[in-house]
């Protein structure tokens, strides 16, 4: 290839001179001030000839910056060579830019400290605690969310939708629903009761449990004076909303007065910790339903879907049903949105807020620290900002790779498989974790672990002795979780205000509530039963049912080992079996034993 012939300065001024068009010359200086004001450019006197010459140098290089080859000659008298290349064409396609790509992330190596939010969400003192004492009973404490309001709201919507369908030309003389009568107060209480008593007590079919079959005979549905008609017809006519006037966009209409009314009763008696969570959960339902959800994960597979913010202990704080049709705040993504609305009343309170990779987005993570609360959570490697350099390394077991922007730490860290994870109160410090084989993982990882429980606690127990029945419409369905979550809550605000001595499991709860809302006494015991055998005698104990001689392992003996230093696995295998035992205490003991303990 031939080099380029430099020209001379002599030239070069007489192919300036010569030129006739100055406009040849304007248009090879216009690209470089494209930018400038059309009056500016009026303005702007023309410079000397000899500084033309450096402003035309001045715009090449300005021009194609990166792409000119400047080759100096030997003899400085002589201008400088120029060799032009023009510019490398992209063939990518320009996309619209979107809220994400607006806002750029630079992320750096360099991890620094990111400060926790101040928590100040119990500034004004906690509502539980405030409302409540260590003497308050169970049934008080849900009284306060399943109180008269809502109880009302079932009687009026009962009453109205029974006498609707009383009222329908197409009912069979025959039909049960002619048999209607208006509901009370006390009947709906009952009634509910009863149907939360359903699923404690497991038969086959709601007729079963009055009939007098001594398979399925229970004495006490018989005592309610509630038939099993009445008790149908009920649960036929069971509404809370009134269909003829409602608004046709709203697909929740049927059920959205009782959510409302229960969750705000829940909101106005408790006060969340500093952690909470966002998941969705899932009411099993496999009828026709346009917003019916399907995920292969649940143990439901097919239903509603329900968006849930939880706190650690298992209370549910907002609770939110999936129509098909969600709304999308500016800058923010459909699941960002969601988690805002549910901790709409939470926020710029200190808090942290754990979600999963449905949610988890640099957007959603960076609003919530604008609104001073922080947030942790897993996170898909396919979402928008992410640093590419942790995203793409690959990493052994118990390795970790992380990068920060401003506000936001995602790590990446491999188990048994890779994790990413983003937080804006975390560094990559790593910590062991509690258990039975301790594990060395991110810190972050053991606080997403940790909050994200409150979601499957509530859900477990609110799933336990569940009444709803396979035949039964979506929306009494939702109210049979609603009632459960219920039930929860005020459990866990009871198990709170008192001592672990004094907190109750979920059965005892259930049992409480239907105690109470069916209006049962504890029974008296016989006369029989109050009689106590005071005598102590030493038998031998029965044989087994193949006959063989049933041996227990002597109460004397197993408490003398154990006060002489031997720990209790020790003092169990030291201790004699015997095949003699007290009458009274049902304990075995030897004759020794017996003879020193009566």
């Amino acid at each position: 290839m031939s080099r380029s012939k430099c020209l001379s300065e002599e030239d070069m001024l007489r192919i300036l001179e010569n030129s006739d068009e100055e406009e040849n010359f304007m248009q090879g200086i216009e690209p470089a001030v494209e930018d400038a004001d059309e009056d500016d450019l009026l303005d702007t006197p023309l410079l000397p000839f000899e500084e033309n010459v450096f402003t035309i140098r001045q715009f090449i290089e300005n021009t194609y910056p990166g792409n000119i080859s400047i080759e100096n000659s030997t003899d400085f008298s002589e201008i400088n060579s120029y060799s032009i290349q023009p510019p490398e064409m992209s063939v990518q396609r320009s996309v619209s830019p979107t809220p994400a790509q607006i806002l750029p992330t630079t992320w750096q190596n360099n991890i620094r400290h990111l400060p926790r939010e101040e928590f100040t969400g119990y500034a004004n003192g906690k509502r539980h605690v405030r409302l409540f004492s260590e003497n308050t009973d169970l049934w008080t404490i849900f009284s306060h969310i399943y109180n008269e309001d809502v109880n009302q709201l079932m009687v009026e919507e009962t009453n109205r939708y029974g006498s609707q369908m009383r009222m329908n030309r197409n009912n069979k003389p025959s039909s049960r629903i002619n048999r209607w009568k208006p509901v009370t107060s006390e009947e709906i209480r009952k009634f509910v009761g009863i149907y939360l008593l359903t699923g404690l007590l497991n038969f086959p079919s709601i007729e079963s449990y009055w009939k007098n079959d001594p398979l399925y005979y229970h004495p006490l549905l018989h005592d309610m004076k509630m038939s099993y008609n009445r008790f149908t017809l009920i649960l036929r006519c069971w509404h809370f909303s009134n269909n003829e006037d409602h608004n046709l966009d709203d697909r929740l209409y049927k059920i959205q007065p009782l959510i409302n009314k229960l969750i705000n009763n829940s909101r106005s008696i408790y006060t969340p910790g500093e952690t909470i969570a966002v998941d969705e959960s899932m009411v099993g339902f496999r009828g026709r339903l346009s917003f019916r959800t399907y995920n292969p994960q649940k143990a439901h597979k097919y239903g509603i879907k329900i968006y849930k913010l939880c706190c650690s202990n298992g209370f549910t704080w907002s609770y939110s049903i999936y129509d098909g049709r969600s709304h999308q705040m500016p800058g923010l993504d459909k699941p960002g949105t969601v988690v805002v609305s549910l901790a709409e009343l939470l926020l710029d309170e200190g808090r942290i807020l754990i979600a999963d990779n449905y949610y988890t987005s640099i957007p959603l993570a960076r609003y919530l620290k604008e609104r001073k609360t922080d947030f942790c959570g897993t996170v898909r490697k396919a979402r928008r900002e992410l640093p590419p350099q942790v995203i793409q390394q690959k990493l052994q077991k118990g390795q970790i790779a992380a990068q920060q922007n401003e506000c936001v730490i995602v790590l990446k860290w491999h188990d048994k498989r890779d994790v990413l994870t983003l937080s804006t109160c975390h560094t990559h410090e790593m910590q062991m974790s509690q258990g039975f084989r301790p594990v060395l993982k991110p810190k972050m990882v053991l606080t997403y672990n940790e909050g994200k429980k409150g979601i499957d606690i509530a859900d477990q127990l609110a799933s336990y002795n569940s009444p709803v029945r396979k035949s039964c419409i979506w929306y009494k369905k939702i109210a049979a979780d609603l009632l459960a979550t219920c039930v929860v809550n005020a459990i866990v605000i009871y198990n709170q205000l008192h001592l672990s001595n004094e907190k109750i499991t979920l059965l005892q709860g259930n049992e409480c509530m239907i105690k109470k809302l069916t209006i049962i006494e504890n029974v008296r015991p016989n006369a029989s039963s109050l009689i106590v055998t005071t005598r102590h005698n030493i038998t031998r104990i029965p044989n087994n049912s193949r006959g063989k001689p049933h041996q227990k392992r002597c109460a004397g003996c197993y408490q003398k080992l154990k006060e002489s230093g031997n720990t209790v696995n020790e003092a169990r295998r030291k201790t004699p079996k015997v095949v003699t035992e007290c009458i009274a205490c049902k304990r075995g003991l030897c004759l020794p034993c017996f003879n020193e303990c009566h």
